[in-house]
């Protein structure tokens, strides 16, 4: 019996250690695809090779794909450019980690 309840406490752990999530915040608007994103406060929730962007009520924004860069950020960063005279959003770097957030 305590080795199931171990057992099942650890696998838990993993199960919650394998999703991080940061917060971002945007201030402007951006688009991502065909996605329009308001200036506000995001997060970021990193499982695995991916990541997605939720507003606040925890809806899903944007999907993008995670990179592990050899060092740290200092700062959390947007990556940004214009197409067409929209601010599209390239990607996010997430400051104190080595986390690069890719939107295509």
């Amino acid at each position: 019996m305590f080795k199931t309840l171990l057992l099942g406490i650890a696998v838990l752990g993993l199960a919650v250690a394998s999703a991080k999530s940061y917060q971002v915040t945007l201030s402007d608007a951006y688009t991502v695809g065909t996605t329009p994103l308001k200036a506000g406060d995001y997060r970021v929730v990193v499982n695995g090779s991916t990541a997605a962007l939720e507003d606040g009520s925890g809806k899903v924004e944007a999907n993008g794909t995670l990179e592990n860069k050899p060092r740290k950020f200092d700062d959390t960063a947007v990556v940004s450019s214009s197409a067409n005279g929209t601010p599209q959003l390239r990607a996010i770097e997430l400051g104190g980690t080595r986390f690069r957030i890719d939107f295509k």
